[in-house]
């Protein structure tokens, strides 16, 4: 699930209270919402011979397609005062303008989440970029309300000639740590320092594997966990072996609610990543009072300026050197943390949800 699909799935949530929804969902993404109880409304589900987990980008393209033809061809009944597509990917985009033809006058609303970057897999690079300049023509003729996740991708989209009245900065959000997640904090290992995330190239997981061995070179003790999964994962298993970090790194694989017991069992937050838009988690992690370690991008200091500590990107030793630094420096943890702690609370998904549905209510 991309970042963009689970904020929108958060902010419905909080619509439901006021308003009826209708959720259009391939069956593997129903499978998934359900599973992880983020559904609140009725859903219509898209299903084909082709709804099955693949990392083949012909599958994908392919999956993506046939979605697509199947709701042209059976568009679900009713009608809809406002449709919201999560993405500004073509696959949520073409959908959301097909059936405003079918529910005139209803508004229409969408989110955009990043930009393409360089370090993205050259398999992708190209078809992100023809896919943004169909997506923002669209944007630009049909929808009433656009949601840009920072001020980088509204100056992007006020430049590829979408009006800045349109377009709203939102953010992502947190809802308040489980109770029952303070309660695991003296349960299971702790952890110098921990990344949770899709494990992929633009995480930068590869860079955390050989940051982490020079940590050890330092602390031969110390230890760090990942969470989540991705098809990195495979990779990581082999370059942790022969690294002969298995005892140091531990991979969680994915958890729902209990990545925070992991966070707050926790001293640090890593995230090497190459490409960022908003990050849900160095919120989740500032929440729990974890001091965050990124690569310097400009989209996370224009969120969350001197709040968290940067390294120029790519580099592994000062990363390495940065991680050291702060470990031998609990006075400095100390402050890093009660200053997430602080900016974390300006981040919940209530507030964000009635922001947003002020802006669409506007419209009215």
């Amino acid at each position: 699930m991309a970042g963009g699909d689970y904020h929108a799935l958060k902010v419905a949530q909080q619509w439901s209270q006021t308003d009826r929804l209708t959720y259009l969902l391939p069956r593997l993404g129903y499978s998934y919402v359900t599973k992880a109880g983020l559904l609140a409304g009725n859903a219509v589900v898209i299903d084909s011979f082709l709804e099955r987990e693949t990392s083949s980008i012909v599958r994908i393209v392919l999956l993506y397609c046939v979605r697509v033809l199947k709701l042209m061809f059976s568009p679900p009944r009713g009608k809809y005062d406002v449709l919201v597509a999560a993405n500004h990917f073509l696959t949520d985009v073409l959908p959301a303008v097909y059936l405003k033809s079918r529910n005139s006058p209803c508004r229409l609303v969408a989110y955009y989440h990043g930009l393409p970057v360089d370090e993205s897999s050259p398999s992708w690079l190209l078809p992100r970029k023809i896919n943004d300049a169909i997506s923002v023509s669209l944007l630009r003729r049909f929808f009433d309300v656009v949601f840009a996740i920072n001020q980088p991708v509204k100056d992007f989209l006020i430049s590829r000639g979408v009006e800045a009245q349109k377009i709203r900065i939102t953010h992502n959000g947190i809802d308040s740590i489980p109770s029952e997640m303070t309660e695991m904090t003296a349960k299971g290992p702790v952890f110098d320092a921990c990344f949770v995330g899709r494990l992929v190239k633009s995480k930068g997981v590869s860079d955390l594997i050989r940051i982490w061995k020079g940590v050890c070179a330092v602390y031969p003790d110390a230890k760090l966990a990942i969470v989540g999964d991705g098809v990195e994962k495979n990779r990581l298993v082999k370059l942790i072996k022969n690294e002969g970090l298995d005892e140091r790194i531990t991979l969680c694989g994915y958890l729902q609610q209990e990545r925070f017991a992991v966070m707050l069992r926790s001293k640090l937050f890593l995230l090497p990543s190459y490409a960022e838009a908003w990050p849900l988690v160095i919120v989740e992690a500032m929440s729990c009072g974890l001091p965050v370690i990124v690569y310097d991008l400009a989209a996370l200091r224009n969120v969350w300026g001197n709040d968290i500590v940067y390294v120029p990107k790519g580099n592994e030793a000062l990363f390495t050197k940065t991680i050291v630094s702060m470990l031998d420096d609990p006075e400095l943890r100390s402050t890093l943390s009660q200053n997430g702690s602080r900016r974390s609370r300006d981040y919940l998904w209530g507030s964000i949800a009635q922001s947003e549905l002020d802006s669409i209510a506007s419209l009215s």
